[in-house]
């Protein structure tokens, strides 16, 4: 069980897929665990993607790229910025 601290590290850790803007389970529904070293605890089960997942990733990037290099250095920056990466 993980102690406090871990639990609230990780209360807004997403835990499902990014792919095309959505959040989604892993298609197959696998998952795996997020494991604090220094204990043991296992703090969150994770979706894991398959090679179906990745190839639909993929895809949403190939359809989202066109747009993406259209948008100016400066915007790119700020999405950066206000979302990481």
């Amino acid at each position: 069980m993980p102690t406090d601290l871990a639990a609230q590290a990780v209360v807004d850790v997403p835990t499902m897929l990014l792919i095309g803007g959505k959040w989604r389970p892993a298609s197959d529904g696998a998952t795996f665990p997020v494991v604090d070293p220094a204990t043991g605890d296992v703090l969150a089960q994770v979706s894991s993607a398959s090679e179906a997942d990745a190839l639909d990733a993929l895809a949403a990037a190939h359809e989202a790229f066109p747009v993406w290099r259209a948008t100016p250095p400066r915007v790119r920056v700020r999405c950066f910025a206000t979302h990481g990466g």
